[in-house]
């Protein structure tokens, strides 16, 4: 049992036990030239073709190594060939990668060439700007940017002030009180601007929805803004509801009197919401409303391409209506630049129906006859 050999294929030791034949032991420890004999009595699992062996000739000559699995390894040479389409993908993804990096680099080049005035090395003498100068330029923008803001803020306040001294507000407030606690349509007129055009349309309107003072408790003498001789402010009614109201100075000689615009404060429109939904009038009419914009389109105003889609809202919001403007129109151009900085506006609109109109609440914009709802300021200041 001590004694031990060598397997004549892997060199391996053998230790044989007892019921093993010992010559065998005496074979495997045997000279080199008897291992031709036992070599031929290892079997071999499987003997290659010629073909095979021309394949991974051929395959040692691509520079792959592949291992021949036999008939089953189909699958095995397929992820091989998908690892040979990665690396491909992977070379073609750093070529273009050093292309970019050249294009960009080229383009620098050609930079800070035209910045160095044709001079090849004056670019790199000298930095076009370093990190220093442009904080440096920076700081000096914002400090602009700021004096600029400072002195049209000054001018503002400047402006403001002056007006401010111009109006008795201790009448102002007397006025306003007066019209909102009117008892009755014919006492109303007494405070109103432009009382001759105006009073007509102030009796058939409340004819129409009756009347009833609206009371008073307080007006705001802070939020204040001022237009010439227009001063616009917040009143708080009976209610404890604030609503914006816009009175005008007028002097007359040397009397100074204050008129209340009632068609901005009760929202006036030629029609009212019932009406323009019944009678849906073809006839161009006034509209004091909030526009915003919209995306409806049907019935006469279904193309988006023509037409503009804006939402109108009435100072009483039961109903609502859709207007709309032929684009690219003078009157589009015009909104757009009213509406450049803001979602909603209130808007004088002059509008009508379309001929045979399908729809209660859709309305053709004609003319944008003022930003805000007060007329004929514009006229008086061009005086």
């Amino acid at each position: 049992m001590g004694q031990a050999g060598r397997c004549p294929v892997c060199s391996a030791v053998v230790r044989p036990s007892a019921k093993e034949n010992r010559g065998i032991l005496e074979q495997a420890a045997s000279p080199a030239s008897d291992h031709d004999n036992l070599l031929e009595k290892v079997a071999v699992a499987k003997e290659m073709t010629p073909e095979e062996i021309a394949g991974l000739e051929a395959a040692r000559k691509k520079g792959r190594r592949r291992q021949y699995v036999g008939e089953e390894g189909e699958g095995i040479e397929w992820e091989d060939e998908k690892r040979q389409e990665g690396s491909n993908e992977v070379s073609w993804k750093v070529v273009a990668s050093i292309l970019l990096s050249a294009f960009v680099l080229l383009a620098l080049g050609i930079f800070y060439y035209q910045r160095s005035g044709g001079n090849p090395t004056a670019g790199f003498s000298e930095p076009v700007i370093d990190r220093e100068k442009a904080d440096a330029l920076l700081d000096e923008i914002e400090e602009a940017e700021q004096k600029t803001k400072k002195i049209e803020e000054g001018e503002l306040a400047a402006r403001t002030v002056d007006d401010f001294k111009k109006f008795d507000n201790d009448k102002l407030e007397e006025a306003v009180k007066n019209f909102v606690t009117a008892e009755s349509p014919a006492e109303l007129k007494k405070y109103i601007r432009e009382a001759e055009r105006v009073g007509p349309l102030l009796d058939r309107y409340y004819e129409k929805v009756g009347y009833e003072a609206a009371g008073f408790q307080s007006l705001n003498r802070l939020e204040v803004s001022y237009r010439g001789e227009l001063l616009t402010t917040l009143v708080t009614t009976a209610d404890f509801l604030s609503s914006p109201i816009a009175v005008e100075r007028v002097v007359d000689g040397e009397k100074e009197s204050y008129q209340v615009d009632w068609e901005s404060w009760v929202g006036y429109c030629d029609y009212t919401p019932e009406e323009m939904r019944e009678k849906k009038p073809e006839q161009p009419f006034l509209m004091r409303v909030i526009m915003e914009p919209a995306n409806y389109y049907n019935y006469g105003f279904s193309d988006d391409r023509k037409w503009r889609s804006l939402g109108l809202e009435l100072k009483d919001p039961v109903y609502s209506f859709l207007g709309y403007v032929a684009r690219d129109s003078e009157q589009d151009k015009k909104l757009q630049m009213i509406m450049k900085n803001a979602n909603a506006v209130p808007c004088l609109i002059k509008v009508a129906y379309p001929a045979g109109a399908r729809a209660k609440d859709q309305v053709e914009i004609l003319e944008i006859v003022a930003k805000g709802w007060v007329t004929s300021l514009e006229k008086k200041e061009d005086e």
